[in-house]
Formats: C-alpha cells, structure tokens, sequence
C-alpha cells in the first residue's frame, strides 16, 4: 500500500498529519504536515521517540484503534492533539492536528475577558459607591459637584474602553482582508493632526510637520479611516506623554522602497524592557499615570493591527526623559 502513488498522494494533500508505522514502531512515511508538526527528519526513527506521550504509545502498543484525544507539546512547543490511532502486526497509522492556534487564540480570548473585567470593574466600583453615597446622605453643593464630576469622568472611562474594543474588534474581522484603496498617507497624517492641535496647544505644546518633497505623489494601499486612526492613536499618544512646552514632530519620507512617517516627542520614555509589550492589550508602562490622562490601554493595540492589516511595520526607539520615536513603514 505505501509504494501506491496514489495514496501516498492523497495522504499528502488531507489538511491534518497522518504518520505511518510499521511492526517495529518505525516511521516510514509521513505526510507534510506532520512533517511541518514534528519535523523533517522523522522517518526511520521509532515513533516513540518522536511524540513523547505515554498514553499514545500504550494505545499503538496495544494494537486497537482508538478515536480518544489526546494532546502532546512538541519540542517547538506546538500543541498537537491525536485524533486517532490505529494499529496492527504490520502497520499503523497517527492522525494528528495543530491545536497550537486554536490554544493560542483561546488564551488570548481568557485574557482579554479578564482584562476587560478588571478594566470595567473599577469604575463601576466607584459609580455606584458614589450612588449609595448619594442616596443615603445629604450632601453640600460642593461636595455633590466633586462626587458627580468624579461619576462622569469613570463613565467616560469607560465609554472609551468600550469604544475601543468595538474599534479592535472591528479591526480583527478584517484582519486577513487586504485594503485595495490607493491612499496619499500626507493626507491621513494632516488629517489627524488637524483634529489634535487644539489638544496640543491646551497642553501648550506644538505639532511640526515635515514632509520630503520627493513622497508627495507617493501612494500606498490602504484604508484611508484606519490609516488616519493608526496617526490619530500615536500623535495623541505624544501630546499625552510628552513634557509640557515641547514639540510633537512629525516627518514623512522615502527609505528603500517605504513611505515611513516618524513621530517623536520628548518626554519620561519607555524603559528597553517594556518596549516589546507596549502594543499588547491593556498593557501600561505606568499604569497610574496612564490612567490620570485617560489612557484605555488600548490605542497601541488598534495600531498594531491595522498596521498588520496594511503589511506595515512598527518600530520604536525611546530615551529616558529625553526622545521617544514611533516610525511606521508601508510599503510603497
């Protein structure tokens, strides 16, 4: 049966692993995927010493055929589950399926419900400890106001999460789905900082845009409200986190065959090991002041994966209490 094209044909294009055994529990054909699962050079060798599971062995070496899952992790950490196995005298065969996605995204979704439940548990905490408050004392006029202001600033809180897990789940839909617009990223980025300079200037700071003469007829494909939300997210961003009577500077050129737009303020920084969790959900360098400003913890994430929506990378570079820069390249 092995030396069968056609078989070893079809066993090739199934989309899950099949491995086949024979009477001495050595590997003499594997499909690519299970290849892909578990590696290159596994034929010839015992499967025992391929899938390091006692269970599944017992169960080969018991000879019956068996439809019970089982999981293993692989020495690349992926998660395999055995779908079936079945064996004999003279042969036997593995069915096996990459779990590793499916654990992955299941893990993310248990975190992203924690987080949410914590990110929303504390303003409603201090909603309705305010309500009982006022509901069972009489309060000054002045006290009233601070209590009510205190009430409307958590409900804004909480308006901006919501509004930015529909926003990221909005994102998340489309993930996989490339924008065919033909987009000027000059407009995007003049765009957002229209709608920030008055943020700027109450912080009494300034927005300076500086655009190579050599990109203005520059395009790129991409969706031209997301774009503009990726530039809105990181320059608002800079107004949050940068020192008072400094310029947010913004600046669009060509690299290679990139259109890359940098913005940079000068603030207190992001510290080498937080840079790489920056983009993660809800994630916060400083989770105190982070929060005074109005921050969700969530704006970088929605950055993050436009920008892989779009093929577009993310760089950043910071400095302590000096210059922190947030480079984005599309290509061209």
């Amino acid at each position: 049966m092995l030396n069968d094209k056609k078989f070893k044909s079809l066993l090739d294009h199934i989309d899950v692993g099949v491995i086949i055994v024979d009477g001495n529990y050595e590997i003499v054909h594997a499909n690519p995927n299970a290849k892909e699962y578990l590696g290159e050079m596994i034929i010839g060798r015992p499967i025992y010493n391929i899938i390091r599971n006692d269970e599944v062995i017992d169960m080969i070496n018991d000879q019956k055929d068996i439809n019970k899952l089982f999981q293993f992790t692989t020495s690349a950490e992926r998660i395999i589950e055995v779908l079936h196995v079945q064996k004999n005298v003279k042969i036997g065969y593995v069915i096996l399926k990459d779990k590793s996605k499916e654990v992955a995204f299941e893990n993310i979704r248990r975190e992203l419900v924690a987080n949410v439940s914590h990110e929303l548990r504390s303003p409603l905490t201090t909603i309705s400890g305010f309500i009982e408050t006022l509901q069972n004392e009489e309060l000054e006029k002045d006290q009233l106001k601070r209590f009510l202001n205190i009430m409307q600033e958590e409900a804004n809180r909480m308006s901006r999460i919501v509004s930015d897990l529909l926003s990221l789940s909005k994102i998340e839909i489309n993930l996989y789905s490339r924008p065919k617009e033909k987009i000027n990223i000059i407009n995007e980025v003049k765009i957002a900082i229209d709608a920030l300079e008055i943020v700027a200037l109450e912080s009494q700071k300034k927005i300076k845009l500086d655009v190579s003469e050599d990109i203005f007829f520059t395009k790129v494909i991409g969706d031209s409200d997301e774009i503009v939300e990726v530039f809105h997210n990181l320059i608002e961003n800079a107004i949050k986190y940068s020192f008072s009577k400094t310029d947010i500077d913004v600046l669009v050129y060509l690299e290679d065959a990139n259109l890359c737009v940098e913005i940079s303020n000068m603030g207190h920084g992001i510290p080498d090991e937080h840079i790489p969790r920056v983009t993660e959900r809800f994630y916060r360098v400083d989770k105190a002041r982070s929060r005074d400003i109005g921050g969700t913890g969530l704006g970088l994430a929605i950055v993050k994966n436009i920008l892989l929506r779009h093929d577009a990378k993310l760089f950043i570079s910071s400095v302590l209490n000096e210059k922190t820069t947030f480079k984005v390249s599309f290509p061209c």
